[in-house]
């Protein structure tokens, strides 16, 4: 069994593999202080666990964690932060828990008990069936609505428009702004319907409407509920989305 620590603050690892050591002595630890040095393990190592701080110093943990997703298909990821406010953005990146420091021996107790709950612990087999089951249950996508959290429903999502810095993500009434990357909306919603026409733009399926000849022999697409949007598809998509639709 293996768990990585990844903190770019030495106490705070230092503190967090003590509590963890104590109450799973069996385990192997791993210890990582950046991104590079995260990425360099997950290349190396099979983890069942990886605890991330979300304020790393050269890279964003939740930007971070979809990375590290490449490799570590199997693993949970524990987000460990001074702050709260990310929590709803944490549990939608596909994160087991959310701890806040300074760390607390019965919560940490609480994270590994939840963990073995879920089958992060067992065998590689069954583990893969366990995350698999887990990662069908949920299809909403927790967005900000003022002081509230407003749960989407998939199907209620048009289409997804990423400027580089945040998600835009198009219902029929309302339009939400989250700073999601496209990568991990990406794992989640390609599942489901949905298909990604341009490094910019993922749509909902469901919505499809025409599709227009463009400059050359690009294609744009118009959705329902968009009747003055017209997206770009990217050459190399639209083949793909052709075989898609059967055309």
């Amino acid at each position: 069994m293996k768990i990585a620590i990844v903190d770019d603050e030495k106490p705070a690892r230092s503190e967090l593999k003590y509590l963890l050591e104590t109450i799973l002595p069996e385990a192997e630890y791993y210890e990582a202080d950046s991104a590079k040095s995260a990425d360099e393990l997950a290349r190396v190592h099979t983890f069942q666990a990886i605890f991330l701080d979300i304020n790393l110093g050269d890279v964003n943990g939740m930007v971070l964690a979809s990375a590290l997703r490449e490799h570590q298909k199997k693993a949970a990821i524990i987000f460990v932060t001074a702050y709260e406010q990310h929590a709803v953005q944490a549990f939608e990146l596909g994160a087991v828990d959310y701890i806040l420091k300074p760390f607390d021996m019965e919560r940490i107790k609480k994270t590994l008990n939840r963990l073995k709950e879920q089958g992060y612990f067992q065998n590689e087999e069954t583990q893969s069936e366990t995350q698999e089951e887990k990662h069908e249950e949920l299809n909403k996508l927790a967005v900000n609505a003022g002081d509230k959290i407003r749960l989407l429903d998939f199907n209620d999502i048009i289409y997804v428009e990423y400027n580089q810095r945040n998600s835009l993500i198009h219902t029929i009434n309302e339009v939400y702004t989250e700073n999601y990357t496209m990568t991990a909306l990406c794992e989640r919603l390609e599942k489901k319907n949905f298909f990604r026409i341009h490094k910019s733009y993922l749509v909902n399926l469901n919505y499809l409407d025409e599709l227009i000849p463009g400059i050359g022999n690009g294609y744009l697409i118009r959705l329902k509920h968009c009747p003055d949007e017209l997206l770009p598809v990217s050459r190399s998509q639209m083949k793909h989305l052709k075989q898609l639709l059967e055309f």
